[in-house]
């Protein structure tokens, strides 16, 4: 029997972990339980009287809604669990579809969602975390729910790539994006305003600058702030 090259990496992971990649065998106790919803706006997450949002990029916009859903608990995970370790965590979704490759792993019918699914085990497996779905209504998952539908607001913007590409030419790659989010971002690593799936910190004026080569595309509201902790810091960046 041939096998594949993804089912080959399924049975090398299960060869290493078979002693350790095992359900409960009685209900657990969750150490967290997170709700997470999408829509064609945004995605929306809750958790212990915190909430956060964001909103899709273009591309993502082509995507099922399945695999949206999926990619909300996924980013519901980065913003509440990241830094949590050997634990229990309930999913709380709407969406049975999403649900079901949570709890299975993966699935072959689908290859994006079995890919994703796949990637939200690793990130839990390096961190020694066991997730479970499990069904919510709609009617019941109200915050989750009403952060997805959050209208972009207008402060959300951002420089378009290809002026920004004209920037980068002549002053050089920035390391890390100062205002952003991860629908916009334009560095790998960027610092969101609330907590996101994938910024290394919130709030800007929290860091030292000039540990970075910076791009900065702050609110106008924030200029003048911007620029009072260049000076004050003495630092260097791209400030747009």
């Amino acid at each position: 029997i041939n096998l594949s090259a993804v089912l080959e990496e399924d049975f090398t992971w299960w060869k290493k972990n078979i002693l350790f990649a095992r359900a409960p065998m009685i209900e657990p106790v969750y150490n967290l339980e997170i709700f997470s919803d999408a829509s064609r706006t945004g995605w929306g997450v809750f958790c212990e009287s915190q909430r956060s949002h964001g909103y899709w990029k273009a591309e993502d916009l082509e995507l099922h809604i399945n695999l949206l859903e999926l990619m909300a608990a996924f980013f519901g995970l980065k913003c509440f669990a990241s830094n949590k370790r050997h634990c229990n965590i309930l999913l709380r979704l709407d969406n049975t579809t999403a649900i079901a490759y949570i709890n299975r792993m993966r699935d072959s019918r689908y290859e994006g969602l079995s890919t994703l699914a796949r990637e939200i085990w690793q990130w839990c497996e390096q961190r020694e975390i066991w997730i479970t779905a499990s069904y919510i209504p709609s009617k019941e998952n109200a915050e989750a729910d009403y952060e997805s539908r959050k209208l972009q607001p207008e402060t959300e913007f951002e420089l378009d790539n290809s002026a920004f590409q004209k920037i980068v030419k002549v002053f050089g790659q920035p390391e890390i994006d100062l205002f952003a989010s991860r629908a916009n971002a334009k560095c790998r690593r960027y610092v969101s305003s609330r907590k996101d799936s994938g910024s290394i910190a919130i709030d800007a004026f929290i860091l030292e600058w000039k540990r970075f080569l910076f791009y900065a595309f702050p609110p106008f509201s924030v200029i003048l702030k911007v620029l009072r902790k260049i000076e004050y810091e003495g630092s260097s960046g791209i400030v747009v």
